[in-house]
């Protein structure tokens, strides 16, 4: 007996609610357009303020805050690439030897691994001094510039000089 009063009780409840959404659905199609026309009198007589930026200068940290130790000035260690990695290495490491015209200029250790291309423009992905990059064609990068890219070396340019590094 009790459970058919609750049920009389949800049943009243769930036709009342869907009787208002109903109502107030009928009522706005029906409804006059003088409503509408005060109510957009009513916003025309507002004024918008403008927010300016707020620009600030962010300065250099010199103490740890969790820790409330002062920071020490750390030389830079190189980090291994994972071996999970998307993409294998296709080429060992070039140890390019300096030319003998001019003894001072030292190629660095350059790594091939290949390329990204698109309708727009070709990425070549390269390792130079154990630091992977994605280079443009004739994009210079600490003076280092791939020339060419073919289907299975790369021209780069260095300085004056020129060499190809290849795909194994």
């Amino acid at each position: 007996m009790a459970k058919k009063k609750i049920n009389i009780i949800l049943i009243i409840v769930v036709l009342g609610l869907w009787g208002t959404v109903g109502y107030r659905a009928i009522n706005r199609q029906f409804s006059s357009s003088e409503m509408i026309l005060e109510k957009e009198n009513q916003h025309g007589n507002t004024t918008i303020n403008q927010i300016n930026k707020d620009t600030f200068k962010l300065e250099k940290i010199n103490r740890d805050p969790f820790l409330n130790k002062e920071f020490q000035t750390a030389v830079a260690v190189p980090r291994k690439i994972a071996s999970h990695s998307y993409y294998k290495p296709v080429k060992k490491a070039v140890t390019p030897t300096a030319p003998k015209s001019d003894p001072n200029l030292h190629w660095p250790a350059l790594t091939y691994y290949g390329y990204i291309g698109s309708k727009n423009e070709e990425l070549v992905l390269l390792k130079i001094d154990s630091k992977v990059c994605k280079l443009k064609v004739n994009d210079p990068l600490n003076g280092l510039i791939v020339k060419k890219r073919y289907k299975d070396s790369i021209e780069v340019s260095f300085n004056t000089q020129t060499k190809m590094i290849r795909l194994k």
